[in-house]
C-alpha cells in the first residue's frame, strides 16, 4: 500500500459536536447536575443528555467546530503520505456550511476531496475513520478504523484509537507492514501480545513471565528476561491487572489507556521504561490501539496471537465473563483477526494444556536460536 486513500469523518473525529452540543444545553438550562460527554452511551442518545439533540440544528453549533491544532497537524501529516478525504454526513441545510468549514480549515484540501451525505458504504477506501459503529461494520474499507468515544466503548474488537496522533500513527503501520519484512526481536523491547478473545494472550503472558504473571514490574528475578508491567484496570478483580476506581484512574498518569467491553485500561510510562532500562522483554496483552501507542514510545514488536476459531469460541463460552461480554467477543472474532495482516510477527497457540502453551514456545523459538535457550 504506497499511497493509500483514506476516509475521515468530520464531527466528533475532526472536530468536536457533542461535547459543543453538551456546553450549549448546559449554559441553556443550567441543570443542577450539568451534561456530561460520558453520559452518552449509545449513537441514538435516549438517555438524560438526549436534550442537546435540539441543538443538531443550531447554526451556532456549526460556528463553534474548530479542529484542535493536534488533530490539524496529524491530517496534514496523513495528507503527505496519503489520499486524504473528508466523508460526512451532515442535513442538507448545512452542507454549505460544512463544506465552508473544512475548506476554511484544510485550505490545501482538494474541494473534489469533500463528500457529502450518509451513504458512507456506498464509497470506498482503504482506511476508514469514523466514531459510528455502523458506519465501521458497514465500510467497504479494507482496515476500518474506529474514533473512540463513549457512544462506542462497549464495542470490542475493531481497530480503534482514542486520538488522531494514534490514527496517523496506525497508517503507518498499516503501509509498514504491506511493504517491509519483519524485523529481527532483540532485547530490550516491548512484545505487544494482541488477537482475538480467547486467543491466550494472558496464558502466554504467564508462560513467559511466570506462574500468574508474577514476575511483573514489582516483582523482578536479575535472570527473567520476559516481564510484565504492572497494568491498571477499573473493574475489580480483573485477572492479572491491578484495580483502581474510575476516580483514581482519570487522576493517574497513563501514556497509554483504552476501553475494551466497557473497562478501562492503562498503563504507566515509567514502568516500561524501567524494564526496558534494565535489557528485559516488556510482555503486554493489549489491544491493537495499545500496540500502536506503545510503538510510538518504545521499540515495540506487534506479536499477532492466532488461533482455531472454535477454540477460541470454547474459550469465551467457558470463561466467566457476564453474557452481554460473552457476546461481544464472539462478534469481535472475526473483526481482529483483519488485524493479522498489520502486525510485525504471527504466533499459532493452539494449545494450552497444563504449563504448556505452544504460543509461548513458538514465541521464545522466533526470538532466540536454540543455542540461546
Amino acid at each position: 500500500m504506497l499511497r493509500p486513500s483514506i476516509g475521515i469523518d468530520w464531527d466528533d473525529v475532526t472536530a468536536p459536536f457533542n461535547s459543543i452540543a453538551i456546553r450549549m444545553a448546559n449554559e441553556k438550562y443550567h441543570p443542577e447536575k450539568p451534561y456530561r460527554l460520558e453520559e452518552i452511551t449509545s449513537w441514538a442518545n435516549e438517555g438524560r443528555t438526549s436534550v442537546i439533540k435540539e441543538f443538531y440544528n443550531d447554526p451556532e453549533l456549526y460556528s463553534r467546530q474548530i479542529p484542535t491544532e493536534e488533530t490539524k497537524r496529524g491530517i496534514r501529516r496523513l495528507m503527505q503520505i496519503a489520499d486524504v478525504f473528508f466523508i460526512t454526513a451532515v442535513s442538507p441545510h448545512f452542507m454549505g456550511v460544512r463544506a465552508e468549514q473544512i475548506m476554511t480549515q484544510f485550505p490545501e484540501l482538494p474541494p473534489e476531496n469533500i463528500i457529502l451525505g450518509s451513504a458512507k458504504d456506498r464509497v470506498h477506501f482503504d482506511i476508514v475513520l469514523d466514531d459510528a459503529i455502523h458506519n465501521i461494520l458497514d465500510s467497504k474499507a479494507e482496515y476500518p478504523v474506529l474514533m473512540r468515544k463513549p457512544w462506542n466503548a462497549k464495542m470490542t474488537g475493531l481497530l480503534s484509537v482514542n486520538t488522531m496522533a494514534e490514527f496517523v500513527s496506525l497508517v503507518r503501520q498499516i503501509m509498514k507492514a504491506s511493504t517491509s519484512k519483519p524485523e529481527k526481536i532483540t532485547a530490550p523491547a516491548v512484545l505487544a501480545l494482541v488477537g482475538p478473545s480467547g486467543s491466550g494472550k494472558r496464558e502466554i503472558t504467564e508462560a513467559l513471565c511466570g506462574s500468574k504473571g508474577g514476575n511483573t514490574t514489582e516483582n523482578i528475578r536479575a535472570e527473567q528476561l520476559f516481564v510484565r508491567p504492572v497494568n491498571y484496570c477499573t473493574e475489580p478483580e480483573r485477572h492479572g491487572h491491578r484495580y483502581v476506581s474510575e476516580e483514581a484512574f482519570d487522576r493517574m498518569d497513563f501514556f497509554e489507556k483504552t476501553a475494551y467491553a466497557g473497562v478501562r485500561y492503562g498503563t504507566r510510562k515509567e514502568d516500561i521504561r524501567e524494564l526496558l532500562d534494565q535489557g528485559k522483554f516488556a510482555v503486554i496483552p493489549v489491544d491493537m490501539c495499545g500496540a500502536i501507542a506503545m510503538k510510538r514510545s518504545f521499540p515495540t514488536h506487534i506479536i499477532y496471537v492466532a488461533r482455531d476459531k472454535e477454540k477460541l469460541i470454547a474459550d469465551i463460552i467457558e470463561s466467566d465473563y457476564d453474557t452481554e461480554e460473552k457476546t461481544l467477543r464472539i462478534l469481535s472474532i472475526d473483526a481482529e483477526k483483519r488485524n493479522r495482516k498489520i502486525c510485525d510477527h504471527v504466533i499459532h497457540n493452539d494449545t494450552i494444556t497444563g504449563d504448556f502453551v505452544s504460543g509461548a514456545e513458538e514465541l521464545r523459538k522466533l526470538i532466540m536460536p536454540e543455542s540461546e535457550k
